[in-house]
């Protein structure tokens, strides 16, 4: 960073203080909790033998049938004419499917059967659709299913759902199968095991730091840019993107989100960006904060998608770091579209 980046109390600087409330995406208490296991899963990973059990139903009735995606969310199944309840294990499940697209399959899956007779042809379909996922189930522990027609699905308390998107010859459906906190936090469970036992990160403790930026400083300036009211252009764009760090070294690039006032940071996939620092300057981190963690969980965040929740109020006050040890505290601002810092 050259001179002429950094001015005494903000002279030739015309900065806005940065507003992380206003810009950051909010993201609720159970997306977050859920991020690093439920919302991660591979369903299908646990029913190898699926198409065994479906496919001959399917040659059966003539249909040719492919799933695009499945994908776990906190999003709530649409409930309507065509929405059942089943029981796993003595839980309840909805097993749900919009109208229109109800009316679809009924029709891709016995042509003319009519409107009348839809939702017979829609429930058979739940039926062995839910009987195939238990008899394909490769999880610890068995399961016992039963199916119940007269269930009303809205009172089912439903606290996640998995989305299967799928082509029934050459329509396309979603279906949805609504889980209760059980089936919830077994699958999130589940996955949190499956992903401490591959990871490569190891299973020591770490200080997770979350790093805005960092500045290569002449040790003959450092007391200049550590000086009240001094303002610093950062040089990079005013955006939610940071480098989260283990110790003193970069591991995964993120985006800032707010978790119910707290910063959180959701990983994202890509390289790191990580700017050269000048042999015999000073490295100067720039930080929102720093958070020990155990080695299970910093395993759970090397997932893109997950999201790290701190303690650390959101806010526009950032630590400035050498050697991981605070030398003191800025204000974040924007300048001409990039991110500056006024130091306090």
């Amino acid at each position: 960073m050259s001179d002429q980046n950094v001015s005494p109390s903000g002279e030739g600087h015309d900065v806005e203080l940065w507003e992380p409330r206003r810009v950051l995406r909010r993201v609720n208490a159970a997306d977050a909790a859920f991020s690093c296991g439920f919302l991660r899963c591979r369903p299908e990973k646990w029913f190898p033998g699926f198409s065994n059990h479906w496919l001959p139903v399917l040659h059966a009735l003539g249909c040719d049938a492919r799933i695009n995606e499945i994908k776990p969310t906190m999003a709530k199944p649409p409930l309507g004419d065509f929405s059942f309840v089943g029981s796993i294990s003595g839980e309840r499940v909805v097993l749900s499917i919009d109208n229109e697209g109800a009316r679809g399959l009924s029709e891709e899956l016995v042509p003319g059967a009519g409107e009348t007779a839809s939702r017979i042809v829609v429930e058979y379909f739940f039926r062995r659709l839910l009987a195939s996922l238990v008899l394909s189930w490769s999880g610890p522990e068995s399961a016992t299913v039963s199916f119940e027609p007269e269930a009303d699905a809205s009172a089912v308390m439903v606290e996640g759902a998995i989305k299967i998107s799928f082509v029934m010859n050459t329509a396309s459906f979603t279906m949805w199968v609504g889980l209760g906190k059980k089936a919830l936090g077994m699958l999130d469970g589940l996955w949190r095991r499956q992903v401490h036992s591959m990871s490569k990160v190891g299973a020591s403790d770490g200080v997770v730091r979350l790093e805005l930026s960092q500045l290569g400083v002449p040790p003959q300036m450092l007391s200049e840019y550590l000086s009240k009211g001094t303002v610093i252009d950062l040089e990079i764009a005013a955006t939610e993107s940071i480098t989260v760090k283990i110790g003193n070294k970069p591991w995964m690039p993120a985006r800032l989100v707010d978790v119910g006032g707290n910063f959180g940071c959701e990983m994202t996939p890509g390289a790191l960006a990580v700017p050269p620092v000048a042999e015999g300057a000073t490295q100067l981190s720039v930080e929102f904060g720093s958070i020990e963690l155990s080695g299970a969980k910093i395993a759970e965040l090397g997932q893109a998608g997950a999201i790290l929740v701190s303690e650390i109020p959101v806010s526009g006050t950032v630590n400035l770091i050498i050697n991981q040890e605070k030398v003191g505290v800025a204000r974040l601002c924007v300048y001409e579209g990039r991110f500056a810092i006024e130091v306090q």
